[in-house]
């Protein structure tokens, strides 16, 4: 047998380098392929060609290389020719999507992926080190402890961003309408997939609920939420899915069944072979239906996968009105595959269609880098595709990537002194040092002239700096940053978010506009206006 080869044994293909099997290629598989329209000489031809290239590199490198580290890094290079979203999986990676669906982890609480060949961030994660200090949806991670992000992978951020809590990472942010990146030093901590932060009352028996992730624990939590608003008396809902970065399909099917009938679709799918095009449909009977009440569901550019899914059937079926901002449109389909025993795969294998019809997914370069404005419009353009709802309203709804809101509002941009408080923590600074003072402040403190006084001297001993226009200009931003920090410090994490709840254009536009229509047809008929 001549080196390098490719020889038939016993329904195999072998390729053999110097005595050593370097793959063995199942037959079955490469009649698969032929099937699928690939010439067999062209197939066998690359094959040789990597052949070639493993066998010199063993051969000839200066130092004998490791093969398992060549294969791998082979692997990752093929993966990395598809899309941003397939990718190779060690047992390091295979282990994080095992955590990122079930358990805990020490980092910084970010959810990211690859937007224009830079590490952008998709949603902080509620309550931990990243949405303290003020990182946002859209931000660009262009370094990572000095080094660039360029060209990095998502497992490989991971990996950077990971670590023990208490351990610290320094950040490099690029954030559209800030003329030059910022640094942040974040002290990793524990993060908790926790499913629901906050669930309660806002006003007039209203109820909110923020889902900020599709664990596990999604569907039992969001029922166990639903139950306990309407022992409260809740007779309209407000669904949080902004800055959800998704999760697992089958929780995305659960949570959309309590508010679906039994049958309803909720997702289909559709890739290249049969077994990828699939239906699934509402296998119970729903919790909160449309004859409990009216409700409203807010997206965002942070909302993504599993959100959008459950957002584009409950506007579909003409259950919900959708509030907010044009979703992120990550709606392809990932299939984890074992190649070995601690090894795997992960390949885009569909992609998400909702009821009626549109495709979720959105093409990376109709959306550079969080240019918000830009696909906002793109969103009611006459040139976008035009659907019509199921549940008999025949509402339009738009196709060509993420989920449009029936109703938009856009939120307000920080400024630069806004910002800068954010990104340094010094809200949360001040909270720590004025609270363990005033341990003795009611819920209910108003963000007074001494109060302002004490924390323009903490901005002194930092030295931001500032004009006076700057200052009066954020002066009402600068009240609700203080009482939310030190609400948060004295009361707790729910507390600092039913406080802000009070302020958040979305929020508050998606509460008037169920006082006002308090039937659901209604509701949905004021969208479309």
């Amino acid at each position: 047998m001549e080196k390098g080869k490719i020889t038939m044994t016993k329904g195999k293909f072998l390729w053999l380098l110097g005595g050593v099997v370097l793959v063995s290629l199942a037959l079955g598989g490469t009649i698969g392929l032929h099937a699928q329209g690939y010439r067999m000489d062209d197939l066998y031809s690359s094959i040789q060609l990597f052949n070639r290239a493993f066998h010199e590199v063993m051969s000839r490198y200066v130092v004998l290389p490791e093969p398992k580290k060549l294969i791998h890094g082979a692997i990752r290079g093929m993966m990395g020719t598809l899309d941003p979203h397939s990718v190779f999986l060690d047992a390091s990676g295979m282990r994080d999507i095992r955590v990122s669906t079930e358990g805990s982890f020490g980092g910084i609480g970010i959810q990211i992926d690859i937007r224009d060949g830079w590490l952008t961030v998709i949603s902080p994660m509620a309550g931990t080190p990243a949405s303290r200090l003020g990182i946002l949806a859209g931000d660009r991670i262009i370094k990572i402890d000095g080094a660039t992000t360029r060209g990095i992978t998502t497992e490989g951020a991971v990996s950077k961003l990971r670590g023990e809590p208490g351990t610290k990472v320094d950040i490099t942010i690029a954030r559209e309408g800030v003329a030059e990146p910022f640094d942040f030093t974040v002290t990793r901590a524990r993060i908790e997939l926790e499913s629901i932060p906050y669930a309660g009352l806002i006003r007039n028996k209203i109820g909110y609920i923020n889902l900020a992730n599709f664990s596990s624990k999604s569907g039992p939590d969001l029922r166990a939420a639903i139950r306990e608003l309407e022992d409260q008396g809740m007779k309209q809902l407000v669904l949080d899915l902004r800055n959800n970065p998704g999760g697992l399909l089958t929780e995305a099917v659960e949570v959309s069944g309590n508010f679906l009938k039994k049958g309803s679709m909720v997702v289909f799918t559709k890739g290249r072979l049969p077994d990828a095009n699939r239906e699934y449909r509402v296998t119970t009977d729903p919790l909160y239906d449309a004859k409990r009440g009216p409700m409203v569901v807010l997206v965002n550019q942070g909302s993504a996968s599993a959100s959008e899914i459950v957002a584009g059937a409950l506007q579909d079926w003409d259950r919900a009105l959708i509030v907010g901002h044009t979703s992120f449109g990550k709606g392809s389909v990932q299939t984890v595959i074992p190649i070995a025993d601690s090894a795997g795969i992960k390949l885009t294998t569909a992609k998400y269609y909702t009821p009626s019809g549109r495709c979720i997914h959105r093409d990376n370069s109709a959306w550079q880098s969080g240019e918000a404005d830009s696909l906002e419009a793109d969103t009611t353009s006459a040139a976008r595709e035009v659907f019509a709802t199921l549940g008999g309203l025949k509402r339009k709804v738009y196709g060509g990537g993420g989920i449009a809101p029936d109703v938009s509002v856009e939120m307000p941009r920080l400024s630069r002194l806004e910002t800068d408080l954010e990104r340094k923590g010094l809200f949360f600074k001040f909270s720590v040092r004025y609270a363990t003072a005033h341990a003795e402040l009611a819920r209910s403190f108003a963000v007074d002239r001494p109060m302002l006084d004490e924390f323009r001297k903490l901005l002194a001993e930092d030295k931001v700096e500032f004009t006076a226009a700057e200052w009066d200009s954020s002066a009402g931003y600068i009240r609700r940053g203080i009482k939310r920090e030190i609400v948060s410090k004295l009361f707790g994490e729910k507390a600092r978010i039913a406080y802000w709840l009070e302020d958040d254009p979305q929020v508050q536009t998606a509460v008037s506009l169920l006082e006002k229509h308090r039937d659901l047809g209604r509701l949905l008929e004021a969208g479309q206006k």
